[in-house]
């Protein structure tokens, strides 16, 4: 899948510009707060309907303005695909070659994409919420599926939640939830285990080129039911404590992602080049299992990655995205080899505006 072009009006900081992108590799430059990140943000927002600055999609909208469109046209080597996303006060309309998007979650898997920000530092370093956000995006891009059961097991602690806050709650109620959250949390656990045993494989190896075998990187699914205790009885063992407390305390709604570097966990402890340096494995990482689980390779959105990073270890990154449609952005090209400036298509932004690469009509 290729993004081919981009038209952003009243998006963030645009106007109303135009874009046109290679199907190689894209060097968006420009000074800090200019709109680079606004542009990677709105090719993320076609490919899995939101944002990744912002929980409201209306906060995109250029301020003193009342409506805004974001339009997309990708191809997969047969056909285009036509994605708009229209906004005008509170209302918004999303659709893929004219035709509505009800729910955001169609969107998963047409479009791959994976993104890399600083925002994914936060991953490794904030509490546990962060790193199940994490997987839980990650595999529900990949699997619908896992996607939807999820959502079912959601349902089912979020119904059982208020029903513990009840003063009586009905116990045979209770006992048809902690069914319910047994079936479906066994298969979420079963799913994230296999998904981060293969992770740690490639993130290990990708670590391990990165610092010449210095450092050992390794990933671990830490959650309740790697105990052998029986996870039926365990929830009827603490409902009286979750009665009391009027919240589910036990199941996979509270999992963990364990991340160490030689044994030393990353998360308290790690340096923040290890910081950084571990998330990028773990990105990295991603590219083969989504290639391999959807049949397309996905796009990838590099925001700021490169200021952190020696020139040894820029040019590993880009070798190993060689394959794939990749955006970029960064102040410079400072640290990046000739022989990839002159490959690369140069997009220059300058307070919202386009005032380098390839600038022409949109249709």
């Amino acid at each position: 899948m290729k993004l081919e072009r981009a038209r952003l009006y009243h998006v963030r900081n645009y106007q109303d510009e135009v874009f046109f992108f290679s199907p190689g590799l894209n060097l968006i430059l420009g000074n800090n707060a200019q709109g680079k990140t606004n542009l990677l943000e709105s090719v993320y927002i076609a490919c899995i309907g939101k944002a990744f600055r912002t929980n409201r999609l209306r906060d995109i909208l250029m301020i003193s303005q009342t409506n805004y469109e974001l339009r997309l046209i990708f191809n997969d080597g047969r056909r285009d695909w036509d994605f708009r996303l229209r906004g005008n006060g509170s209302e918004r309309t999303m659709t893929i070659d004219q035709q509505k998007m009800e729910k955001r979650s169609q969107l998963f898997g047409l479009f791959p994409m994976i993104l890399f920000s600083p925002e994914h530092l936060k991953m490794v370093r904030d509490g546990p919420s962060a790193r199940r956000s994490f997987l839980d995006r990650e595999m529900s891009l990949q699997s619908k599926a896992y996607f939807h059961e999820l959502i079912r097991y959601n349902k089912v602690l979020s119904a059982r939640n208020v029903l513990l806050k009840d003063q009586a709650p009905e116990p045979t109620m209770l006992d048809v939830y902690d069914e319910q959250l047994v079936r479906y949390g066994t298969t979420v656990y079963e799913r994230r285990k296999e998904f981060i045993e293969q992770l740690s494989k490639k993130a290990m190896e990708i670590h391990h080129e990165f610092t010449n075998g210095a450092e050992h990187l390794r990933l671990e699914y830490e959650s309740d039911l790697n105990k052998p205790d029986d996870y039926l009885e365990k929830l009827r063992q603490t409902r009286a404590r979750d009665q009391k407390q009027g919240t589910t305390g036990y199941g996979i709604h509270l999992d963990d992602m364990s991340i160490t570097i030689n044994d030393t966990d990353v998360r308290r402890f790690g340096s923040q080049g290890q910081v950084r340096l571990s998330a990028l494995s773990i990105f990295l990482a991603l590219t083969g299992f989504i290639e391999a689980g959807l049949g397309i390779k996905p796009i990838i959105l590099l925001d700021d990655v490169f200021s952190e990073l020696d020139r040894d270890r820029k040019a590993n990154v880009l070798e190993r995205l060689a394959d794939y449609q990749t955006l970029i952005t960064a102040t410079d090209t400072d640290g990046l080899a000739e022989s990839l400036i002159e490959q690369a298509h140069i997009i220059t932004i300058e307070n919202g505006r386009n005032i380098g690469g390839k600038i022409d009509q949109f249709e």
